[in-house]
């Protein structure tokens, strides 16, 4: 059995037992099958360990900066080995393109623009019409040559509006070269996003006279691109201009190299055969590929000549806010339904539980941690949510319920607050996850639920998947998936209670009754104790009682001598701890000269068919049978009650009767036997549970 990542908590390793569906077909077949199929096996080991080809398409930035090669490939394949992982990284809008011709059969998809995937899914591309599952972020950086001919380190370092503006400032002076990927529908996720930086560059105000910006349409992902003529300055952009190729369209100091991210930031820092010269190159790009080639660790070189001179968080008046430069994954399991797709739909599946799983989310922030980048590790795990929890008590004594708050708050920095969301208190039992109590999040995220513990037990606040839109302004609106998350668990020492505890005499016996908390305790045990009244000594145990699961009421015949007694009963659960009552007083009579039994007792649908004997039989004026019967369930009233009577005729000895009670609770029931100018006998106790 392949495990799958559907919960973040209590799980093995992913596809530990996995096999490949040729292995699940043989174990499949009948047992003759089964014996050749064992045959062949012993011919051909191979049979059992075939593996498919899992193919995803995305953008170059995960394979680029060694994330996929040297992180995603082997942990994933290590843990579903039954497939060969094939990672396509080109442009994101080419990734798209892709998916949604079926060209190269890919089964899931990792990009990084959300005006473009938001296309995507309105187009019925994304498995069940779901959104994509958020996995990580990175951030956009602005390189730069050493020397930094621009100054845009000294004056746009938390400003990429601002930079880009000083680029196209020296580019148009002749001191700067800026390269871009180039590209509209078939545009990388980077390109996407520098369109909407030279759009913010425009809205702000620092757009330069001397630089003109065509209009990118919404179908190519929007924003805004250099052109070499004031024509076009605000219009849209030619259908096949400055924004796709060398044309004519892009101002000199604007080129478009068409290449892959690592590739395209390697052209920057070589800066050769540029109207500016070499060493004046910037570039956009993502920091993991930026660190990877500046670790020195990438076989495809390093970049000596090349700084990061913007980067995020960006200042707090920066056009664009604070998140401007974060950089969104996500990873889409394609529509099988579509026509001309060969989806490999489980494989996908298994894929992005991977990719969402807690082990691969927690390697995150190892991968590039070895560099010297002073902001850290490049990449952000953001599948689940980040959840908070404070409120739940150490010890909790039942009565007044604890209170739980806490944050949850979108992992992905600059998306709107996680308002409206359910939270939910489990209980933890091992593997199993029993849900206790919930809330929902208020317009911040912040929440506060009032619950009480059932048990002594692990507790933690959790979520399931959420759907959340993030981008309503866009057209079609974008949201994202977010992976369910949980709180570390809290042990939590339940204290049970005793409360209205009651005690009658019954005559040689005390009927001791009351209600036990926390309601849903599971299994335990009532104990009665008692002593002479008056006395100062121990009390003894002279009775008990076992509980149902969900008894919330009970009731114990103690067996006690003629006279006063004091009478206090415990409590006690599984995995809960004992609780005493308060001590009653009990005068016990004498023993009555007769005696009542429940002979049988049958129920169905809410009708009990009670047998019933009396000793000696009911003399000459007669006698009567009363049923009474206690609700044990939490919640109903407490104390017994009479549920029907029956009158005995002179020599009767035995009686039949029929009563109706609530259906789907758990009853104690005693006959009480009632003659004329005699004490009433009562009998044993029966608890029966009514269906």
């Amino acid at each position: 059995m392949k495990e799958t990542f559907t919960f973040p908590r209590h799980r093995a390793r992913p596809g530990a037992n996995g096999g490949s569906g040729a292995l699940r077909r043989l174990l499949a077949v009948p047992l003759l099958g089964l014996l050749t199929a064992g045959m062949l096996l012993l011919i051909s080991p191979a049979l059992a360990l075939a593996q498919t080809t899992l193919t995803v398409v995305g953008t170059s930035d995960v394979s680029d900066s060694g994330l996929i090669p040297n992180l995603v490939k082997p942990e994933f394949q290590a843990a579903y080995p039954q497939y060969t992982l094939n990672y396509v990284g080109s442009a994101t809008g080419v990734a798209i393109q892709s998916a949604e011709s079926g060209n190269g059969s890919p089964s899931a998809l990792i990009v990084h623009a959300a005006s473009l995937e938001n296309q995507f899914v309105a187009g019925g591309y994304s498995y069940k019409n779901q959104y994509g599952n958020a996995i990580f972020t990175n951030d956009f950086v602005l390189a730069g040559p050493t020397g930094d001919p621009a100054g845009v380190g000294s004056n746009g370092a938390n400003n990429i509006a601002q930079a880009f503006a000083d680029v196209a400032s020296a580019g148009a002076s002749g001191t700067a070269t800026f390269l871009s990927r180039g590209g509209t529908n078939t545009a990388p996720g980077t390109t996407v996003e520098e369109h909407q930086i030279w759009g913010l560059v425009h809205s702000s105000g620092l757009q330069p006279a001397s630089l003109s910006l065509c209009v990118v349409s919404a179908a190519d992902g929007g924003g805004m691109a250099p052109v070499n003529t004031t024509t076009l300055n605000g219009q849209p952009c030619p259908d096949s201009g400055a924004i796709i190729a060398g044309d004519g369209h892009n101002p000199s100091w604007y080129q478009i190299t068409g290449v892959n991210q690592g590739k395209n930031v390697q052209e920057t820092n070589a800066c050769t055969g540029q109207p500016s010269g070499p060493n004046s190159c910037y570039v956009l790009t993502d920091r993991g590929t930026f660190d990877y080639l500046a670790s020195g660790t990438d076989p495809a070189g390093t970049i000596p000549n090349l700084k990061i001179v913007t980067r995020g968080p960006q200042g707090s008046t920066a056009p664009g806010g604070e998140f401007a430069l974060i950089n969104y994954f996500h990873v889409y399991i394609i529509n099988p339904n579509k026509p001309g797709e060969d989806v490999n739909v489980q494989g996908a599946e298994d894929f992005v539980n991977f990719l969402t799983s807690p082990s691969f989310q927690a390697q995150l922030k190892d991968y590039l941690a070895h560099t010297s980048d002073p902001a850290g590790p490049p990449f952000v795990a953001t599948a689940s949510p980040d959840l908070t929890a404070s409120g739940f008590p150490h010890n909790y004594h039942v009565g007044k319920p604890a209170t739980v708050k806490g944050t949850l708050t979108n992992a992905e920095l600059g998306y709107p607050a996680l308002a409206g969301k359910t939270v939910t208190i489990d209980e933890v039992k091992g593997a199993l996850v029993i849900p206790v109590a919930s809330g929902k999040t208020n317009s911040t995220g912040h929440y506060k639920i009032k619950f009480i513990p059932p048990a002594t037990g692990s507790y933690e606040v959790t979520t399931a998947q959420i759907s959340q839109v993030e981008n309503a302004t866009l057209s079609p609106i974008y949201g994202d998936l977010l992976s369910p998350a949980a709180t570390t668990p809290v042990k939590v020492t339940v204290h049970g209670a005793i409360t209205g505890l009651h005690a009658t005499s019954q005559g040689a016996k005390a009927l001791v009754s009351g209600t036990v908390q926390p309601a849903g305790h599971g299994a335990g045990t009532v104990t009665v104790l008692a002593r002479a009244f008056g006395k100062k000594g121990s009390f003894h145990k002279v009775a008990s009682e076992r509980l149902s699961a969900t008894q919330g009421h009970f009731a114990v015949l103690a067996p006690l001598r003629q006279g006063n007694w004091q009478v206090e009963a415990t409590f006690q659960y599984a995995g809960g701890v004992a609780a005493a009552s308060s001590t009653v007083n009990v005068s016990v009579g004498a023993a009555p000269t007769s005696s009542a039994t429940i002979r049988s007792v049958h129920a169905k649908k809410g009708k009990l068919t009670i047998a019933a004997g009396v000793a000696p039989a009911a003399g000459p004026s007669g006698g009567k049978v009363v049923v009474l019967g206690l609700d044990t369930a939490t919640g109903a009233p407490a104390g017994f009650k009479v549920l029907g009577s029956a009158t005995l005729a002179a020599g009767d000895s035995t009686v039949t009767l029929h009563v109706k009670v609530k259906r789907k609770a758990d009853w104690v029931l005693q006959v009480a036997y009632e003659q004329p100018h005699q004490a009433s006998s009562f009998s044993k106790l029966r608890t029966i549970d009514v269906k």
